[in-house]
């Protein structure tokens, strides 16, 4: 969910995060002390062999000129795949599937698996953990990260708890929003120097299944990778579009594979394919887990998604 190079998203990186040692300190369990109203109000353990689709919808089709993140996302049952393991995979894939860029089918094309809970939950702060692993290849782009159910983007926000690119050692973590100015910006876990505070130490490491988490609050978004803080964004008082404390702009969760892009790069050699593979998801809120919605998210809501992110 980014700019086009990483050269051009590392200007932005705002003075709105200020990096306490505090937040840092503290492990996963930090913010039960902290918030111990909070209750378990969203979890999938991904057992059994299908979606559960009163918790999740296949990312849908679209009809405009849509951003980078979605171009390939395709609603072909064999991209999304319930292991019997309690695990799910997300694929990238070529072959002959539909796709929002081949909706019609027919040919051969790249296809990748996603799912979303825009039309069966949302919640506004707490603190949400999803355990995962994924493959590397050029070109291949998973993400875990959330959106507001209201645009336009990116003055209602977007919380990405994690991104990775090709073959890298570093994991994004980042908040979007608009500056006093009315300008985007964005702070990340991936620093000037290009180092990130959400890394791997070895390949090993990299391959293996990791938890990452974010804690919403009104006053904080703090990002976490195996129990670790690595980022805190503070609110900004004299910043009046913050939005992460706005009234009810409550988000909902985004899991998928990519393919390619403007920030990803060119797709290589993905062989069969490559994947995703999620162990679960929790959500700690003191929010109620709404009843599902037979309607599509608003022509706002859905603007705001394609607008967003030319992930970036």
């Amino acid at each position: 969910m980014r700019m086009k190079t990483l050269a051009r998203i590392l200007p932005v990186l705002s003075a709105i995060a200020v990096f306490s040692s505090e937040a840092i300190a503290d492990d996963y369990t930090g913010w039960q002390s902290r918030y111990p109203e909070w209750k378990l109000v969203f979890s999938d353990d991904f057992n059994g062999s299908a979606l559960d689709t009163s918790k999740w919808n296949r990312i849908d089709y679209v009809n405009w000129n849509v951003a980078d993140w979605r171009k390939h996302q395709s609603r072909d049952a064999e991209l999304v795949t319930v292991n019997g393991d309690g695990t799910v995979s997300l694929w990238g894939k070529y072959g002959n599937y539909t796709s929002q860029t081949n909706q019609a089918g027919g040919a051969n094309t790249y296809a990748c698996g996603g799912i979303f809970t825009d039309k069966t939950f949302t919640f506004q702060y707490g603190y949400v953990e999803v355990r995962a692993k994924f493959d590397c290849a050029t070109g291949a782009w998973p993400a875990i990260w959330m959106m507001p159910t209201a645009g336009p983007w990116p003055q209602t926000g977007e919380i990405d708890i994690m991104e990775h690119l090709n073959y890298q050692g570093i994991i994004y973590q980042t908040i979007h929003l608009n500056n006093s100015a009315g300008n985007h910006i964005s702070t990340t876990t991936v620093k000037g120097n290009g180092s990130s505070s959400a890394y791997f130490t070895t390949q090993e490491e990299k391959a293996a299944f990791h938890t990452y988490g974010v804690e919403w609050t009104e006053q904080a978004v703090t990002f976490y990778m195996d129990g670790r803080a690595t980022l805190t964004c503070n609110y900004d008082p004299n910043n009046p579009n913050w939005p992460f404390n706005k009234e009810n702009n409550p988000y909902y969760l985004l899991l998928d594979m990519q393919l390619g892009g403007s920030w990803v790069g060119d797709i290589g050699d993905i062989g069969d394919g490559v994947a995703m593979t999620i162990d679960y998801v929790r959500v700690y809120s003191e929010a109620s887990i709404p009843e599902p919605s037979n309607a599509t998210l608003s022509l706002l809501a859905l603007a705001g998604l394609s607008a967003r992110r030319r992930r970036r």
